[in-house]
């Protein structure tokens, strides 16, 4: 299947698509041997297949090369070569476990592992099973402003012409009610997903970064940008020594082994198993169901570090 062919299944296809689906079906045409991680089998197949859905189309689009192009921009005009070296490592295939979800379909989209940049980029993306039936939006895009206070603090807050006694939701349409923000008859479904983990512990350095946007089709996708600073050839020390002088941040403990195991699979291993966890909660205006009662789950994938 050649781009024309794709164009002619699909409409006019980008590129940089065309070329990903003739390496996916080129790989199952020729039978390679999928490779085995140790706690999981890769779900090859299941990858491909979506590929060929309309949901995962739009996934494709935006993907990494289209994020660095259309939302967040900076890098090509301060950092041209860093956003250079995230392309040149750009992981589109990306071994997976399936996260058998009865509320949406989740996916690691797009990995891009630069050990000369100590970054990691990870793109996730998710929508609603049922999207005839939800409407999933990032749960930070729920009182986005910081304005809810709840109706029984309204008193509380009587001097502050801005504080809400109910939920506003942030969509392409605006800001507003929840219930004027939401298609009439849909389940409103909010997704938190905030951290990559690597054996239990968050992978977060300093000027690490989460972003999440809704695009045209209803799809959330969420861009991690994870600055690992566990490389850094002092840091280990530089921990030691603050643990020393504030032996109460015992959190340092864990910033060192995360440094240990991190620093020894970019030495020794060919690729690094990490997880996502993510809760879904439906919307209600019952605060604590709504910030506690969400279910969890969790997507565990693979990156290639060599």
């Amino acid at each position: 299947m050649r781009s024309e062919e794709l164009d002619r299944a699909l409409g006019a296809t980008p590129q940089s698509f065309a070329r990903r689906m003739e390496g996916t079906l080129l790989e199952l045409k020729e039978e390679k041997e999928v490779k085995r991680v140790a706690f999981r089998t890769v779900l090859v197949v299941a990858l491909v297949t979506a590929l060929l859905c309309s949901t995962a189309y739009a996934l494709v689009i935006q993907g990494l090369e289209w994020y660095y192009n259309n939302r967040f921009t900076a890098y090509q005009q301060y950092e041209p070569e860093k956003h250079q070296a995230i392309m040149n490592h750009l992981q589109t295939q990306v071994p997976q476990t399936k996260a058998e979800d009865p509320d949406i379909s989740i996916a690691v989209t797009e990995v891009s592992w630069v050990p000369e940049e100590k970054v990691l980029v990870v793109a996730l993306a998710a929508a609603a099973a049922e999207p005839d039936k939800a409407e999933l939006h990032p749960m930070w895009n729920l009182d986005a402003d910081g304005a809810y206070v709840g109706k029984d603090n309204l008193e509380l807050y009587a001097d502050d012409e801005e504080a809400r006694g109910e939920h506003w939701l942030w969509t392409s349409a605006g800001f507003g009610p929840v219930v004027d923000m939401v298609a009439p008859g849909k389940q409103l479904l909010l997704l938190d997903a905030d951290g990559i983990y690597l054996d239990g512990r968050m992978l977060i350095g300093d000027m690490s970064s989460v972003d999440a946007y809704v695009a045209e089709d209803g799809t959330v996708h969420t861009v991690f940008e994870i600055r690992l600073d566990y490389m850094e050839e002092d840091y280990i020390s530089q921990q030691q020594a603050l643990l020393e002088q504030y032996p109460e941040q015992t959190f340092r403990l864990d910033n060192i082994e995360t440094a240990r195991k991190l620093t020894a699979l970019v030495e020794h291993a060919e690729r690094m198993e990490l997880t996502i966890p993510y809760t879904v909660t439906p919307y209600t205006e019952d605060d604590a169901q709504l910030y506690t009662g969400g279910r969890e789950g969790e997507i565990a994938f693979t990156v290639e570090l060599k």
